[in-house]
């Protein structure tokens, strides 16, 4: 019999990605626009609104609020600046000091599955770096809430979303899973008493 699941979210939840990340995503934004520093304080805000999100939901939102139509290929130069100016700043993401006591509780019981808003090969690649990917049976980027729906299709049994995002609140709620919200190394470390 399989075991029930646990999804993990991972920036924000895992690892304190927020500031930097948000720093990567102005970046990367105001590049690809052609924007000047007057929008830096517009295009932060929609990150922090839309966090959580797939970069590319989150990309469209701030165009939308800019009044700018985006082509194919803005939306893949974004990317890759995103993942770029992101991977620069890994080192100043630190991994919540309770994640690895957390996942190996949590792992003794649960089948934990890790996904986010970024790119597999991204999340998969940054989870190895940090020796955190040895935890998952399974490791999923681009579309939380596709995730969700593969491990339904599958017939598995998912008893709770980790994340730390209205966003992924909202994912959790639309598929009808149990949603535990992170703010801090403190809640994340709470956790287990929460499932076991």
């Amino acid at each position: 019999m399989e075991r029930p699941v646990v999804v993990f979210d991972y920036d924000g939840t895992l690892v304190d990605t927020f500031a930097a990340k948000q720093v990567a995503y102005a970046r990367a934004v105001m590049e690809t626009l052609a924007l000047d520093e007057a929008y830096r304080a517009l295009v932060e805000a929609s990150y922090a609104r839309t966090s959580g999100a797939h970069r590319l939901t989150q990309l469209a939102e701030t165009a939308a609020e800019l009044g700018v139509t985006l082509t194919e290929e803005q939306r893949e130069e974004f990317s890759r600046r995103f993942s770029a100016y992101s991977a620069e700043l890994a080192d100043t993401m630190p991994e919540f000091p309770s994640a690895r006591r957390v996942l190996q509780a949590l792992g003794a019981r649960y089948d934990l599955v890790l996904t986010s808003g970024m790119p597999r090969d991204v999340l998969l690649g940054d989870a190895r770096r940090r020796g955190l990917a040895a935890y998952f049976v399974r490791v999923e980027g681009g579309d939380k809430g596709a995730t969700l729906d593969r491990l339904r299709a599958e017939g598995r049994r998912v008893v709770l979303m980790v994340g730390d995002t209205p966003h992924d609140a909202s994912v959790a709620d639309s598929r009808e899973v149990p949603f535990y919200r992170v703010t801090s190394d403190a809640d994340l470390a709470r956790l287990p008493e929460v499932l076991l």
